[in-house]
């Protein structure tokens, strides 16, 4: 009986409860299940990322609307939603086939007969080397499982960067709202920033090397509690540390390499909307004065109408050009209020005529170089939904042939100063009114007999 008091080689902590092994031996249905209806969703997620930058850009902080930090938040995110639909494709496509060899284990009790084939032994050691469905499952059933697993992990690393980025950008839009003279200040962050991301991130490529370091780990410990909570990971570090600590070190680092690289392309492609056959031919860069917009064309655009200033089209056939200038609420405070001195007026006028009149200064239009006298109407679109102001321009003087619009941001400086800063250039064709010929049915038509009238 002395065997009965031998110590276990587990402890009761590390004892595997019985309803995780249920867990376990029936994950493949919360995986299909998540894969499956989480994917519906995914695939309709881009539109609703494009409905957010638009947002962000239009109505909300400057930090959006004068700078980048929404095109990368949503470029990242869509990288993410790519990661999470190909994975969750490729698990299952890979489940699939694990259902087919389950059905066929118990179909075919024995699996696959070679002897029955009849091919050469070259080609039963190539095509058979495990005849037995039982062990494809199993190694199928890892495969699947650790799929799912890489695909939540790669979504989950961009998602917490998307976070990290978020953080930063709102500290950004305090600071600018609550010290809005100390803009300059800022500039002092982007390399501090740029420093401790560097860091995280290098730990994060080297599987943890700094934190192996004797010294350095001590010196790094706040730097990583701080960056672990910004970027959401304790939410799937044990996953990142689960599939690194248990696979070849060269593996993991080949496979983090890859990932960091698709998705730095990725991230460029949705970034800059560039497309890659660019780069095999000339081709202008987006800043090229010479380079025409679609968004600013009304017949162009699209679903993707500019944020500046639109026009019905690159030719205009006739005497009045229709123009609307787009108007983002996260100019009024800083710049639009301060040039029309909206505080000291307010109980001087009444309040449409004071915006329409702040709006009005701050906007202005030029025609090929020259100050238009433009009367606004203010007026919203609502697919994509814009607000903004309207006019009509009288265009008769102008010849045949190409001419431009350009906005201007009306700035007020310091003092009494004015700094009249570009924000938009529209190129458009003058051609003459078309001739409308008259219709052959009525010209083949007898004129009306007046006297039966």
């Amino acid at each position: 009986m002395a065997h009965q008091n031998e110590p276990s080689n587990k402890s009761p902590e590390q004892e595997t409860p019985a309803w995780l092994i249920r867990v376990q031996e029936q994950s493949w249905e919360p995986e299909i299940l998540v894969s499956g209806i989480v994917l519906y969703g995914l695939f309709q997620l881009p539109a609703l990322l494009e409905q957010l930058q638009h947002f962000l850009s239009h109505f909300s902080f400057e930090v959006f609307s004068s700078g980048t930090a929404d095109e990368s938040m949503v470029a990242v995110l869509k990288v993410a939603n790519v990661w999470l639909i190909g994975g969750f494709m490729v698990h299952l496509l890979l489940r699939s086939i694990w259902v087919a060899l389950v059905g066929l284990s118990y179909v075919y009790k024995n699996g696959v007969d070679i002897s029955r084939l009849k091919m050469g032994e070259s080609y039963n050691r190539l095509i058979f080397k495990d005849a037995q469905y039982t062990r494809n499952i199993v190694r199928l059933e890892e495969i699947c499982s650790t799929t799912f697993a890489v695909s939540f992990l790669l979504f989950m690393l961009l998602l917490g960067g998307c976070f990290f980025l978020g953080v930063v950008v709102a500290l950004l839009a305090a600071w600018l709202y609550f010290f809005p003279d100390r803009a300059e200040q800022l500039t002092t962050l982007d390399p501090i920033l740029g420093i401790i991301g560097g860091i995280y991130v290098l730990d994060f490529l080297t599987l943890g090397l700094l934190k192996r370091i004797p010294y350095f780990s001590k010196f790094y410990m706040p730097i990583y509690r701080v960056m672990s909570w910004l970027t959401l990971s304790p939410l799937y570090r044990k996953i990142y540390y689960g599939l690194v600590s248990n696979h070849a070190k060269w593996k993991s680092v080949l496979a983090i390499l890859i990932f960091m690289s698709v998705t730095v392309l990725l991230y460029s492609g949705f970034r800059l909307e560039s497309n890659p056959a660019d780069a095999l031919t000339l081709r202008l860069p987006d800043s090229a004065e010479q380079l025409m917009y679609p968004g600013n064309y009304s017949n162009w655009a699209g679903d993707k109408p500019s944020g500046l200033i639109q026009i019905p089209s690159d030719v205009i056939e006739s005497n009045v050009l229709s123009v609307f200038v787009v108007h983002k609420s996260t100019y009024e405070d800083r710049y639009i209020k301060p040039s029309c001195s909206y505080d000291s007026r307010q109980d001087s006028i009444g309040h449409d005529t004071l915006v329409m009149d702040c709006l009005s200064r701050f906007y202005n239009l030029q025609l090929d170089g020259e100050p238009v006298e433009a009367e606004y109407l203010f007026t919203r679109k609502q697919k994509p939904y814009q607000v903004g102001l309207q006019t009509y321009l009288d265009i008769t003087h102008l010849e045949k042939g190409l001419h431009n619009l350009e906005l201007y941001f009306q700035i007020q400086e310091e003092g009494d100063s004015v700094r009249s800063q570009r924000a938009a250039r529209v190129e458009f064709y003058k051609a003459p009114p078309s001739v409308q010929l008259p219709r052959l049915n009525s010209m083949l038509s007898p004129e009306p007999d007046m006297e039966t009238q």
